[in-house]
């Protein structure tokens, strides 16, 4: 999968993204094969935008992790905990913008994102991150500390109404400090809209080509893919399917 599949979009730029931020949200994800991503992007490109930043189509992100010492955050997520939250420094590489960004997921399904800029993506917290976590969640970030890494590639399209954001991730590669994963046979789409609706082309290609969706975190499945010692029972479906995409 390369930048090539995706050349025969009508372009958007960063600043008329931002009037489709969602930074409040319902999302769905979708795991997919790299092999159906051509014939998908073919099948929509005439209902989206896709996001161009200098020049390129296809952007560069990494990632940091926090969590608690007894991995409170990711237990609540293994857990099936609602209001439940989670914490990291992104990079946007490609605008060299970077941002700790606290994410909940609410008891009524909603995604709500909030972030401040932040000058480097180191794997620890300042007073002001601090600070930042403290006023946004009810977690002590003197109690957090760096867990995992990961970085990926991404397009990013709008549909042409701007009520949709689309997000098209591959190449995933997790990190921890004595292991490296790579996942390069599937991709996780993601759909964000105001509210579910139906209306999006790219849901419904999905569900003609009977990929359903399904929930997936790249930090909760990331630390099962490179650490052995870690509560999965719960994401052991989802390690099949992998499993199965890999094989396949």
């Amino acid at each position: 999968m390369n930048a090539k599949h995706a050349s025969r979009f009508e372009t958007i730029g960063l600043e008329d993204l931002e009037q489709v931020q969602l930074m409040e949200r319902t999302d769905k994800k979708f795991l997919v094969p790299v092999t159906m991503l051509p014939s998908i992007l073919q099948e929509i490109e005439l209902h989206y935008f896709i996001l161009e930043i200098n020049a390129k189509r296809l952007q560069q992100y990494h990632t940091h992790y926090f969590d608690t010492a007894d991995d409170l955050l990711y237990s609540n997520h293994h857990n099936g905990k609602l209001n439940r939250y989670k914490v990291r420094k992104r990079t946007y590489v490609d605008t060299q913008a970077s941002f700790l960004e606290v994410k909940q997921k609410t008891n009524k399904g909603k995604t709500i994102k909030q972030r401040l800029p932040i000058e480097e993506n180191h794997p620890a917290l300042n007073e002001q991150e601090k600070e930042f976590i403290r006023r946004v969640s009810p977690i002590n970030p003197d109690k957090l500390l760096p867990k995992s890494a990961n970085q990926f590639q991404r397009l990013t399209l709008a549909d042409k109404q701007l009520t949709e954001r689309c997000t098209i991730d591959f190449n995933l590669q997790v990190k921890s400090d004595s292991r490296i994963v790579t996942l390069e046979e599937f991709a996780i789409i993601e759909v964000k809209q105001d509210r579910f609706s139906r209306s999006s082309m790219l849901t419904n290609c999905l569900f003609e080509n009977r990929i359903k969706p399904m929930g997936f975190s790249k930090y909760c499945i990331g630390r099962v893919l490179v650490e052995d010692n870690i509560k999965k029972n719960t994401f052991k479906p989802k390690i099949r399917t992998l499993t199965k995409l890999i094989q396949n």
